[in-house]
């Protein structure tokens, strides 16, 4: 596996984390219930540089949407 495809991969991989958690949400406002949305965490996970701080926090969501895009990502190899 050179570089170019494990980039590929990985940021197969976060937008697959991100557009689970987003579908999780419009999931929980159309039906009324607040199970996808809820956070795994105690607190976010950090990463902080001298002037940027990116914070994540893991949902049900975006678990499902990480499972499915491995799913897929392995699956096309």
């Amino acid at each position: 596996m050179n570089g170019g495809k494990a980039g590929k991969i990985a940021l197969a991989i976060f937008l697959g984390a991100l557009a689970g958690a987003v579908v999780g949400v419009i999931i929980d406002r159309i039906f009324g219930v607040n199970f996808l949305s809820v956070y795994l965490l105690q607190e976010p996970v950090r990463l902080e540089l001298y002037v940027i701080k990116v914070e994540a926090q893991v949902t049900p969501a975006s678990l499902i949407g990480l499972v499915a895009t491995l799913f897929f990502v392995l699956k096309k190899g």
